[in-house]
């Protein structure tokens, strides 16, 4: 088969090469005429832009050169005539008719030049094939044969038909005044032709009769001459001396109507201000605009402003040639009268609005006044406008509302003060009746302090154990369940429920406050302390319905402990436990080169976590731990660790709690972080948390804490041996529903926001307690304030693990509460197919943040059941990508490349794109005044 076609192709080569003379198609296509170039781009139907020569010999090259048979056959066929195609193995069809063919034949017997015809191939060459009918080429035809006819009639009579089938055509007339005469050409335009009636006319005829129209508009423009010029003498020149209508005239477009002859802006300026010295008059392209000076009383205060009218050119023109007066100012009064009336109502408006929100005050009806008036005549002034604009509507509304809000906000919280539950401990009524008592097991860490609890624990009849993560909730599940105990397991987004189960491990927030037990195990007391969670701990101590409630945790919460025992008349025994190896700090810095085995180095962000890990690479095998990775994958990168099939851990201080792990040194990267308000130098508590995971008790003798420079080991050291600071009451309240159900009843508003915002800036409480911090609560509210939702359903959502930091979770956010005002149920959208692993740090990134869409998908599934009912897919889908981020982590090949030009930078780099866009960024600021970058910045 390939011998048959490539001895066709050599025929149909041969064929070319005798047409051009010896030259191959590429050569001999340009001596080609434009008539066959056009018929060949038609019968081949190929689209061009253009029909120039150079663009079609460009296009028949390219098809030629590209080989295919069937187009180098129809293109020998056609300019050879005579040559027949031999196909090869029956692969060719019989040639179908080309579009110049097919033209040909449709006018069949019709009599046509060869201009005619190429006239024709011209009009149809974009034309598909199948769409060219014999009814479309005839009238084709007919329209070039008319359009040919018109334009001889044209010609000879020295017009322009127009679309509207009017000849156009320009004369010359003559002016005749009283001192001047000039002739000046001007548009004669006759009525509309009647075609038909001229189209059965033969030429001659048809001339004679269009020369004779052509004459009568002349005649007609003549009288209209003669009219105007009789006018303005009757009038004397009412507005203009001859001399000026002499110029005027001479100046005037020959396309102008008479009446619209335009007029130099000085005489108009010279006409207005004889009629009053008031106006100001100003000309733009195609208007003239008189202004005029006026003045209202606001309030007491006087405020000028500008009127003004605007005419078009050809309208005043019309009125200065027919010596008419301008209504000038009636004009203006009747503008005036209308922006008086539109301000007026505007003024009432906002009065209105402003009485409404402080109609449970009693404010002045002046102090109103006072507030308008600051905005609006300061306005008023700059601009000139008698305009009450909707943005300074909202600046009196908002500056307004800012003087009520201490005004408003005193007198709810005395509403609310009155009618608020203020004893927190009774929030708790069955932790009340239990006569609890409180055991502290006080110790630092690698003491046995938590292992001895949870040993009570799992020797009680019923318990509790509240973990800080559920990390650890997993663990204490999984021990107590190896130990015999019929356990289930409840955090925020899993539920392992054993129906015989006597036991419960959660996280602390997931906190039972309606069940009792015998003992529960509260871990990490000193918590409590924390700005963001703390408030979980102290619902814990304050409501967990256990007859025995053990705590675990640093010696620094002691005193606190103490000070909330005593307030709820609560019994308190405390265990001291030490720490059960030593733990030594190294004399000097550890150099990046010369790290030991079983070492653990500690940085703070998730950068400087993979910048290690990408720089340690070379020589160890390294496991990385960082708070956006899954609890699951946390844990694996823990096991390789512990079971020694990685040397080195790189972790942030996530480290600190919930990892025990075989760790001989721990060394610091740095002796700062940035704790989500600001970057500050480490507490001595997180020095002393995090450097007790060294010297793990059973695995090492000692226990060693360094740092990997000098400045962050004097800054180490120091925070190592100073005494921990004891923590100080208050401790942090979170709102609860009750909260928020009674703040909106108060407040009258379902507002999700306002009502937490409320809750953290008044809520009072008797005993030792604050408002919590909830400032990404807040964040999470100001989302859920955009959609239609009952109160109770906005506090769950708020409440909801939604990352705003990310704007991929936060668009998945957005998505499932439209789905949930919708009412609708929502799936779960898993990934497409993963790579082996992820080969840059914006895939690994994308895979943390689809963990946490997981989270938040199971979150949800507990709050809202029969809305999220897709938790298996989910589920199966946190597997596959727990199971890709650890390849990818184990693998550490991932790069991290510039969001602009896909640079690789390393892994330290602080910015997402590199210098050179960065650069290129800032000087398209300085030079248009803004940016078109808008990228978050993730830490």
């Amino acid at each position: 088969m390939a011998k048959k076609k490539k001895k066709y192709f050599i025929k149909l080569n041969n064929k070319i090469r005798n047409y051009f003379n010896g030259l191959p198609f590429e050569e001999g296509v340009a001596a080609l005429d434009e008539d066959k170039l056009i018929e060949l781009i038609m019968l081949l139907e190929i689209t061009l832009p253009s029909h120039t020569k150079d663009e079609m010999i460009r296009a028949l090259r390219r098809v030629w050169s590209e080989g295919e048979a069937r187009s180098r056959e129809m293109i020998v066929s056609y300019l050879t005539q005579s040559y027949k195609a031999v196909p090869y193995a029956g692969n060719f069809n019989k040639r179908p008719l080309d579009k110049v063919e097919k033209i040909l034949q449709l006018l069949g017997d019709v009599q046509y030049t060869k201009h005619e015809e190429n006239l024709l191939l011209e009009a149809f060459i974009d034309v598909n094939s199948t769409k060219i009918t014999e009814e479309k080429v005839l009238n084709k035809l007919a329209y070039l044969r008319m359009r040919s006819r018109l334009h001889a009639l044209e010609k000879s009579l020295e017009v322009v038909f127009n679309s509207l089938n009017e000849m156009e055509f320009y004369h010359s007339f003559t002016f005749a005044l009283q001192s001047f005469d000039f002739n000046k050409l001007l548009l004669c335009t006759t009525a509309t032709l009647p075609m038909d009636e001229l189209w059965s006319l033969n030429d001659k005829e048809t001339i004679t009769k269009l020369q004779a129209i052509k004459e009568g508009a002349i005649a007609k423009k003549t009288v209209e001459i003669e009219h105007f010029l009789n006018h303005l003498k009757e009038d004397q020149y009412a507005y203009l001396t001859e001399d000026e209508v002499n110029t005027a005239l001479r100046a005037m477009p020959p396309e102008a109507s008479l009446y619209h002859a335009p007029i130099p802006f000085g005489k108009i300026e010279k006409i207005l201000t004889n009629i009053s010295d008031k106006y100001e008059v100003y000309e733009s392209t195609d208007h003239i605009i008189i202004e005029k000076e006026k003045s209202h009383d606001l309030f007491g205060t006087t405020l000028f402003y500008i009127t003004s009218v605007s005419y078009e050119k050809p309208f005043f023109y019309n009125l200065v040639w027919r010596g008419e007066k301008p209504p000038v100012k009636e004009d203006i009064n009747r503008v005036n009268d209308d922006l008086l009336a539109h301000f007026r109502v505007a003024i009432d408006d906002i009065l209105d609005d402003m009485r409404e929100e402080s109609n449970k005050l009693d404010i002045e009806e002046e102090k109103l006044h006072e507030f308008i008036v600051r905005f609006v005549e300061p306005q008023i002034r700059s601009s000139g406008v008698l305009k009450f604009k909707e943005k300074s509507k909202r600046r009196i509304l908002f500056h307004f509302a800012d003087y009520i809000k201490p005004l408003l906000e005193k007198q709810k919280r005395e509403e609310l003060l009155a009618k608020t539950i203020r004893d927190f401990k009774n929030l708790f009524p069955l932790a009340r009746e239990l006569g609890r008592k409180i055991v502290f097991h006080v110790g630092p860490t690698n003491s046995g302090k938590t292992y001895t609890a949870l040993k009570a624990l799992e020797e009680a009849t019923t318990g509790y154990y509240l973990a800080p993560l559920r990390l650890l909730a997993l663990e204490g599940y999984e021990n107590l369940k190896k130990e015999g105990v019929a356990v289930s397991l409840i955090t925020g987004e899993e539920e392992i429920i054993d129906e015989e189960s006597t036991h419960i491990s959660s996280t602390i927030e997931m906190m039972n406050a309606s069940v009792d037990v015998d003992v529960c195990v509260i871990d990490e007391i000193q918590m409590i302390s924390d700005r963001d969670r703390g408030w979980a701990w102290a619902n814990a101590l304050m409501g967990v319905p256990a007859k025995k409630v053990i705590l675990t945790g640093s010696p620094n919460a002691l005193r606190a402990v103490e000070e909330l025992c005593d307030y709820l008349g609560e019994e308190l025994e405390v265990i001291h436990f030490e720490r059960k190896n030593e733990l030594v700090m190294l004399p000097g810095p550890t150099s990046i080169k010369q790290i030991e085995p079983q070492t653990a180095i500690v940085a703070f962000s998730r950068r400087d976590v993979l910048s290690l890990k990408q720089q340690l690479s070379e020589t160890y095998s390294v496991s990385v731990v960082y708070g956006n990775l899954s609890p699951e994958v946390r844990r694996e990168e823990a096991r390789r660790f512990r079971e020694g099939e990685s040397q080195i851990l790189v972790s942030t201080d996530a480290i600190a709690m919930g990892l025990n792990l075989p760790i001989k040194t721990l060394l610091f990267s740095k002796d700062n972080k940035f704790d989500g308000l600001r970057r500050r130098e480490l507490l001595p508590t997180e020095v002393q948390q995090i450097s007790g995971r060294a010297g793990r008790y059973g695995f090492e003798e000692k226990g060693y804490v360094g740092a990997l420079d000098e400045n962050a080991l004097t800054t180490i050291t120091s925070a190592f041996h100073s005494p921990l600071p004891d923590i100080e009451l208050p401790v942090s309240v979170m709102a609860s529903l009750e909260h928020v159900m009674l703040i909106g009843e108060i407040l009258e508003t379902d507002n999700i926001l306002d009502i937490l915002a409320f809750f953290a800036d008044n809520m009072e409480f008797d005993g030792p307690f604050v408002a919590a911090n909830i400032d990404s609560m807040l964040e999470v509210a100001a989302i859920v304030s955009e959609y239609t939702l009952d109160l109770k359903t906005r506090f769950f959502l708020s409440c909801a693990p939604a990352s705003i930091s990310s704007p991929y979770i936060e668009s998945v956010f957005h998505r499932y509460i439209r789905q949930i005002e919708a009412g609708g149920k929502v799936l779960y959208i898993p990934p497409r197919d993963l790579p082996a692993f992820a080969q840059t740090n914006d895939m690994l990134l994308n895979a943390e943040d689809r963990v946490r869409e997981i989270s938040l998908y199971l979150w949800l599934s507990f709050k809202f059941p029969d809305i999220f009912q897709d938790t298996k897919q989910a589920i199966a889908a946190r597997v596959r990508l727990n199971n890709f981020i650890e390849n990818s982590l184990r693998q550490g090949l991932f790069t991290k490349q510039c969001r602009r030009c896909g640079k690789v930078l390393d892994f330290s780099y602080r910015f997402s794109i590199c210098d050179a866009c960065h650069g290129e960024n800032k000087r398209g600021i300085g030079s248009s005044g803004s940016s078109s970058y808008r990228g978050r910045k993730r830490k």
